[in-house]
């Protein structure tokens, strides 16, 4: 027998929304729900359509209130709720058909009294993810979740997205006429819960609206969210102090400062000059927890003085702001610039070795396309030097090109080779790659130097032909170097505009052998869709694909960008893991290139769809021999593609070999025209 669960709406102002919020409400797979509709004294028609509702369905009541905002509605609903578990909805929002059915499963299996979904970010035309992408079940304590919580990054204060045990809401309800009032209260809910589990389904689709109160861009509502922000956080850091959670409160109060300072700021900016003078009394009389704080920086700490000095010296500061940042840039560029000069030592040959190969990286961030070009071109040089004993391997993290330039300008040898990432960062639209490379390229211009395969691409804009120019420049005053494209478009180009040598090369992570992290027992379809720029799947596109996904087995939901930077401590672990979900997969639907790649490597059918940039279309084009990879350029041929590629056999199914690829390389490198 299904556990009763109050799914709670609060209904305000959503005429326009509330309809598709309820069919997707009214269509959930767990079907034993007490529905609230809390009609939150809403001027349009709101109320009418509530009671058409319930009219249809028994499992809805219609609550009718004076209008008191949301935390109102939400307590109104609390008040009456008869459910062992509950679910919030906002009214603008919309759930997938499981939500409550996995959310629910989710804490009957773990013995959790709190289970949280992942969740889309719908604004217009596109459906993104903004949250950081995790594949695993997660547990935790409610000391473990409350750190999270306080973070606000792997769990969100957010009332919806959550299932709770009822009993939870005992003794809590929402702080009414209060924006952020889940900050304020979700808290509590965690302190009381004895596990909190995360599911990495995503479950919940959040509406941007440009009128809605989070959104609202008038510096009225600005302030009014930051003092309702700081409200709710000073009260979480009373708490964890009574509580006599020490780390809980240091991790809050030093959470809290900034917002202090913004609830000053823009509090000035409104007038609201009752709100400004409440944040420094609470800067001042909690500013010796403030300087003590571990947590807190100490420019952060500097700041006290000046945002509790009177408005006529604070607004002085504010308008010297400016110069202030810029001075302290050229600070920062200075010490750079004497760290530069001071860092002459390093890459020194070790034992027989006599020749090296220095591999400059570039930051990744949080991609693991590049993550994985960084990490296996690695792999691939130091068994060139393994094999080549005269050949010593240095890698340059990309945060320190400048320095190692320095020293490497008083150090290479005719015989040294230097080695640049390759990636899809070669033209116009990735500044930071091209500032970086061209560094190497210009002060390292005597050397040998080696370009790793790359999609090369400049815009047809004055931006574009500069970057262009300077390119040509740059490698024109190279004396020797090879430059790798990994696609054919990128060959011809690369030929036709640059004084080099130019060869092709497939993407570096495509050499790499990651068979071992690959099952014989395959099951679930992986979706990996970019939420970025260069995507061009629409909102409907996705949940067709999502949908025929689901009706074909079990799907993961998933990217390749985690939205969190990946540290290079955790580089090979966290790519493993994506290598183990993509070799344990039947199927993988991306329009990533290196969802492709990914899928090449472990020998997963992939089926791959063209975004609004070539590369990966031209990439494709030189994988296309391996059966288990299909390209399409139209939804309507994904069922068949599916169809096709989920019945494939994989025993009769090979990688190509790109033994030829390390060849070459290896030629380039041992100087072999």
């Amino acid at each position: 027998m299904q556990e009763l669960v109050s799914v709670i709406i609060p209904v305000y102002k959503v005429e326009n929304y509330i309809d598709k919020c309820m069919e997707s409400v009214l269509t959930q797979s767990y079907e034993n729900l007490e529905i609230l509709l809390v009609d939150d004294g809403s001027p349009d028609n709101c109320g009418r359509i509530c009671e058409d509702y319930a009219a249809k369905d028994s499992r809805i009541r219609v609550i009718h209130k004076m209008n008191g905002g949301l935390s109102s509605a939400r307590n109104a609903a609390l008040d009456v709720m008869t459910g062992e578990w509950v679910v919030c909805i906002d009214s603008d929002d919309y759930v997938h058909r499981d939500y409550i059915k996995k959310l629910y499963e989710a804490v009957v299996r773990n013995d959790a009294d709190i289970a949280i979904c992942s969740h889309y970010r719908e604004k217009g035309d596109t459906l993104s993810i903004t949250e950081k992408i995790s594949d695993e079940e997660k547990s935790y304590s409610n000391l473990e979740a409350l750190k999270k919580l306080i973070d606000d990054d792997d769990i969100k204060n957010y009332a919806w997205g959550k299932i709770y045990r009822a009993e939870l809401f005992d003794g809590v309800r929402y702080p009414d006429g209060r924006n952020y009032e889940d900050i304020a209260t979700t808290y509590y809910l965690f302190d009381k819960a004895k596990k909190i589990v995360k599911i990495p389904e995503y479950l919940y689709y959040y509406i941007i609206r440009d009128d809605s109160i989070s959104f609202n861009r008038s510096p009225r509502m600005w302030h009014k969210g930051c003092h309702a922000s700081c409200l709710g956080q000073q009260e979480r850091c009373d708490y964890f102090r009574k509580k006599g959670y020490d780390e809980l409160f240091i991790m809050a109060q030093a959470k809290l400062l900034p917002y202090l300072y913004s609830d000053i700021t823009t509090g000035y900016a409104d007038d609201a000059l009752d709100d400004v003078k409440a944040a420094k009394d609470y800067i001042s009389a909690h500013r010796q927890e403030f300087v003590a704080n571990p947590l807190i920086s100490s420019k952060d700490k500097k700041l006290i003085g000046v945002y509790l000095k009177k408005q006529a010296y604070y607004q002085l500061y504010s308008r010297s702001k400016a110069k202030i940042t810029k001075t302290f840039r050229i600070f920062k560029r200075s010490r750079r610039i004497i760290k530069t000069v001071i860092y002459n030592t390093g890459f020194d040959l070790n034992g027989s070795a006599t020749k090296r190969i220095v591999y400059f990286e570039l930051p990744c961030f949080d991609n693991l396309g590049d993550h994985a070009i960084a990490y296996v071109s690695k792999e691939m040089l130091q068994s060139f030097c393994n094999e080549h004993k005269e050949y010593q391997l240095f890698v340059v993290d990309g945060w320190n090109i400048d320095k190692a330039i320095s020293t490497l300008k008083k150090k290479l040898t005719p015989e040294d080779v230097v080695i640049c990432q390759g990636g899809g960062n070669f033209g116009s639209l990735y500044e930071f790659a091209e500032i970086y490379r061209g560094k190497v390229f210009k002060y390292l211009k005597n050397s040998r130097i080696i370009l790793m395969p790359q999609t090369c691409f400049y815009s047809e804009d004055e931006t574009g032909r500069k970057a262009l120019e300077e390119d040509k420049r740059l490698i024109a005053d190279c004396k020797d170097i090879t430059l790798f494209a990994r696609d054919e478009k990128s060959l011809d180009f690369m030929r036709d505009n640059f004084d080099a040598d130019v060869e092709f090369l497939h993407d570096t992570v495509s050499l790499f052998d990651a068979q071992p992290f690959s099952s014989e027992k395959r099951d679930g379809i992986v979706i990996c869709l970019r939420s970025d720029k260069e995507g061009t799947l629409k909102v409907e596109n996705k949940k067709e694909i999502i949908q025929r996904a689901e009706e074909r087995g079990r799907t993961h939901i998933t990217d390749t960008c985690t939205n969190y930077e990946v540290k290079l401590s955790e580089r090979q672990k966290v790519l493993e893991d994506k290598w183990k979900l993509w070799g344990s997969s039947k199927l993988v639907i991306t329009d990533r290139l290196h969802g492709m790649i990914f899928s090449i490597i472990t020998k997963t059918p992939c089926i791959v769809i063209g975004n609004n940039h070539f590369k990966v279309y031209e990439a494709y084009k030189t994988f296309a021999e391996n059966e288990y990879i299909r390209f399409i350029d139209s939804m309507d041929m994904l069922e068949t593609a599916m169809d096709e590629l989920l019945s494939l056999d994989l025993s009769g199914c090979c990688k190509k070999d790109y033994r030829e690829d390390i060849e070459l390389l290896w030629g380039k490198i041992l100087k072999r025209r």
